[in-house]
């Protein structure tokens, strides 16, 4: 509450007080004033009664006094006792005699008439009736008849206030000559003379006088009242000015207070001797995870770790630096929180004294992150200055301001030399950076400048650097530096020379691949479109390139296709193009050949230069290719066009045992025909013109049926049945072996699932898996699902893996073999003996199966040789604890020869050849 809340009270107070006082005032002068009016009206009455004691005495000492009779005054009655009361003078005027009483009321009535006052005399014994006391004085002369003093009151009469006054009159000697006969002695009280005085003159003028004393009263309460007013405001803007005083104290006071206790910085005061907290902020709490009212009055040491305190003292090292060093010395030190986590923190300190006793004080900034940050900023430094790329910076006019060491090595120039006007760097920088940091020319300069460069030395070895320049913005968003990264790419365009290179051309042969060959005939193509020339393109494939890859292996295989493009360079001209379009097929583009015979020129020095026999591995190869000649513009108006041509060409020519053959419009045909016969391959699944047939495999001993190998046979609504020699490697150039194989696999154990729940004797189904269907990496999870929705047992299932299959790869090979091995799948070779396995890589197989191909089985017993191989294959097989099938016997020589032999199981027309699956299911019905 203010002080002037506090004094609204007494000023009301002493306003009522002088408020009272005045009407007190005014009232004591009023009453005063009323008894005054009655004083001096009872003067007045008291002089009327005193006259009238002179004029009676007078009166009566003369002995009356005689006066002309009239109408007014006639003989008095009364006194007809007294002589001479009547009189006549000389003159003859009749006179009487008036006796003082008479002449007493006569001057009454005429005082009355002009002055309004009354007299009366007045007996309880008149003489005369007009004597006859009133009421009021009956009972006065009755009061004074014990004590005769005198009677006065106020009374009405006739409506008006009169004082009325009455004293008695005493009987002298000289009033015995009228009152005698009445008995009266000297001495004795006969009567009264009663005055009555009007009040209303009075009140009127007491009236005026009180008007006068109130406007008197009323200006002094005005005076007072103001008086008072001034004195409030004077009091009132004292006691204001100590309020603001007081509010000024309380709010700085206020502020100090929530400055200390929401400051961002941690504060304490502690005793200088005891080093007891006696007062901290919740900063200060809250850096050390506690409250302040755990910190209040605990020793100051709770805020450091042990190894800050000072031994011997109740006080940190920090807490006595500060008692020691300068007021305000900001010095490094660590706190401890509740938790036992380290913080690091400035205490910056000083003495206080409040009132007689000193105090510390301590401000604390924690600079953990700030420290953290410097840490990571001297990291980041390092980091610039031992970077492995040049980095510069300069300010927006291109003025060199830092360099890190790696620029200084890579460069040999320092940061002066980089700041001379004839430096290449100096001279560099200049005429990339736009004027002020900006340009008209429609670039971002928000994105980096980009741009790689030959740079050279200050010692003149020269390098590329791909080099950005970027700008750096200060806190208010203006640019204030550059900064320039130089990134050592020598060896990025190195390699990007020799990525370029390997894009376009073979990573064997080094010969130009297809991307190359299709940029190259299209320029050709352009280039003879506007002279009206001639591009003629020779393709080449060499022929059973497969089987002796297969049979030396791939490292010579690729060697081969080595000496192959070095001769083909060799025996073309520098104008014309090798190309190597994969795998065996080569392609010679000819440029500046005006006619086919000069293309027909070519291709024979092409295949006089590869009939001379290779040199492999110390082994003589000889080899031949089929070539496909076609030529612009009468074979074809396009890259794509003319090589499919060729290739169309080249085939016709292996198909017709050729070296040669020339591109004619009829061979569209033939491709054509191909395309048909995908497209329908790839319905013959969803018409149901696909179906496995079975061939029994039996027992060498027994001659039981052990086992079927199943075999796609494709029966087409039109074509009729379409030999697998045909769709087979059409399946696998158009990718959808996968699909098929698939298939076939999925018909077999729905077969098998038939067999099973018709209780049939279930022997093993084996199928055979193409190359590509064989390199697929989830081939094992693909199988595994068929076989457990058709709950098939993993011993009723078998494949068939063909020998070169296995050799492409070996080490993959034997994993994607492992992986159907752990299905409890059994594995088979296929035409063993037609490559050349490494028995190395032979043992390491998961096989139960060596299948000894039908070219071996057809010339037993009738060529030696023959006999040999197939007599070893079982050899081999026994010892590596495997079993062998021996496909395709057809006479009971051969069936006789492989039972002499220990062959396990035989395969043939002998016994049975390949049939649908109703008639496999009569087998097993009657081996039941």
């Amino acid at each position: 509450m203010t002080h002037r809340t506090s004094t609204k009270g007494l000023w009301f107070t002493l306003f009522v007080l002088w408020s009272g006082l005045i009407f007190y005032g005014a009232w004591s002068e009023y009453t005063s004033q009323q008894q005054l009016i009655i004083d001096l009206a009872k003067a007045e009455a008291a002089g009327s009664f005193n006259k009238d004691v002179v004029y009676r005495r007078w009166a009566a000492k003369q002995g009356g006094l005689y006066v002309p009779v009239s109408d007014h005054i006639p003989p008095n009655p009364h006194l007809d006792h007294v002589p001479h009361r009547d009189v006549v003078t000389r003159e003859g005027q009749h006179l009487t005699l008036v006796n003082p009483a008479y002449m007493t009321r006569q001057v009454h009535e005429l005082g009355a008439v002009q002055y309004g006052a009354k007299g009366h005399i007045t007996s309880l014994n008149p003489l005369r009736p007009e004597n006859t006391p009133d009421p009021w004085e009956r009972d006065a002369l009755e009061q004074m008849e014990t004590s005769p003093e005198e009677v006065v009151s106020v009374q009405l009469l006739d409506g008006k206030e009169y004082l009325r006054l009455i004293r008695p009159m005493y009987t002298e000697s000289m009033c015995l000559k009228c009152h005698s006969s009445q008995g009266y002695e000297v001495g004795d009280v006969r009567g009264g003379v009663s005055v009555s005085i009007p009040l209303a003159p009075y009140r009127e003028a007491q009236l005026n006088l009180f008007r006068k004393d109130m406007t008197h009263h009323a200006l002094l309460w005005a005076l007072g009242v103001a008086g008072l007013l001034f004195l409030r405001h004077l009091v009132q803007s004292r006691l204001r000015r100590e309020d603001e005083v007081q509010q000024e104290i309380a709010l700085s006071e206020e502020k100090y207070r929530a400055l200390f206790r929401d400051s961002l910085i941690g504060i304490a005061i502690a005793d200088c001797t005891s080093g007891r907290i006696i007062e901290c902020n919740k900063k200060l709490a809250h850096l050390v995870e506690r409250t302040p009212e755990e910190l209040i009055g605990k020793p100051q040491d709770i805020l450091h770790p042990k190894f800050e305190k000072d031994q011997g003292s109740a006080v940190t090292q920090t807490f006595k630096k500060h008692q020691d060093e300068a007021h305000g010395e900001v010095l490094g030190s660590y706190l401890i929180t509740k938790s036992g986590q380290l913080k690091d923190v400035e205490i910056q300190g000083g003495t206080v004294s409040f009132g007689n006793q000193n105090y510390q004080f301590g401000l604390f900034l924690d600079v953990t992150e700030r420290n953290k940050f410097e840490q990571q900023n001297h990291r980041l430094l390092q980091a610039i200055d031992q970077s492995p790329i040049c980095i510069l910076m300069t300010t927006c006019d291109g003025r060199p301001v830092y360099l890190n060491q790696f620029f200084k090595e890579k460069t040999g120039y320092s940061l002066d030399e980089c700041s001379h006007p004839d430096n290449p760097i100096y001279q560099f920088i200049q005429q990339r950076i736009p004027a002020q940091c900006g340009s008209n020319d429609g670039r971002n300069y928000d994105e980096p400048w980009l741009e790689e460069l030959e740079i050279r030395s200050k010692d003149g070895g020269i390098h590329w650097e791909r080099i950005s320049i970027s700008l750096v913005y200060d806190l208010k968003g203006q640019c204030s530096h550059l900064i320039v990264i130089g990134e050592d790419i020598t060896e990025e365009k190195k390699n990007a020379q020799h990525f370029e290179f390997l894009a376009t051309h073979d990573s064997l042969t080094g010969l130009a691949n297809r991307l190359l060959l299709h940029d190259r005939l299209d320029q050709a193509i352009l280039k003879a479109k506007r002279v009206h020339g001639t591009v003629f393109l020779i393709l080449l494939d060499v022929d059973r390139f497969k089987m002796i890859n297969d049979s030396m292996g791939h490292d010579n295989g690729d060697r081969l296709l080595q000496l192959i493009a070095d001769r083909l360079l060799k025996v073309v001209r520098e104008s014309d193009t090798v190309v190597r379009l994969g795998g065996d097929e080569f392609v010679v583009l000819l440029s500046e050949v005006e006619t086919l015979d000069d293309a027909l020129c070519a291709a024979e020095a092409i295949h006089r230069e590869l009939s001379e026999p290779f040199t492999v591995n110390e082994r003589q190869i000889p080899l031949t290719v089929s070539a496909g000649i076609c030529s612009y513009p009468d074979h074809g108006m396009s890259s794509l066009e003319l090589l499919r041509h060729a290739d169309v060409a080249m085939y016709k020519a292996k198909e017709t045992h050729s070296q040669t053959c020339i591109f004619e419009s009829s061979m569209d045909g033939l491709v054509l025909e191909s395309l048909e016969l995908e497209a329908e391959l790839r319905q013959a699944i969803v018409k149901n013109e696909l179906h496995v047939y079975y061939q029994p495999k039996v027992d060498a001993g027994s001659e039981k049926i052990v086992g079927f190998e199943a075999l796609l046979r494709w029966v087409h609504s039109d074509r009729g049945v379409i030999s697998p020699g045909v769709f087979i490697p059409l399946a696998e150039q158009t990718g959808l072996i996968h699909e098929i194989g698939l298939w076939v696999i999925e018909d077999v154990c729905r077969q098998l699932r038939q067999w099973a729940d018709q209780d049939y004797a279930i022997v093993p189904v084996a199928v055979n898996l193409s190359a590509k269907q064989f390199q697929s990496v989830d081939l094992a999870k693909q199988v595994a699902t068929i076989l457990d929705s058709y709950h098939i047992d993993s011993s009723w299932f078998e494949f068939e893996l063909t020998e070169s299959m296995i050799m492409q790869n070996p080490l993959s090979s034997i994993r994607i073999m492992k992986e159907l091995k752990d299905l409890g799948l059994r594995l088979a070779v296929d035409d063993f003996g037609t490559g050349y396995s490494s028995l190395n890589y032979l043992r390491r197989l998961p096989l139960d199966y060596l299948k000894i191909d039908r070219s071996f089985i057809d010339d037993v017993t009738q060529d030696l040789s023959a006999d040999a191989v197939a007599t070893s294959i079982i050899g081999i097989a026994r010892s590596l604890g495997m079993q062998t099938i021996a496909e395709g016997v057809e006479t009971a020589e051969q069936l006789m020869f492989l039972k002499d032999n220990n062959c396990d199981f035989i395969q043939g027309f002998y016994f049975y050849r390949p049939m649908p699956v109703d008639n496999a299911t009569s087998l097993l019905e009657r081996s039941c």
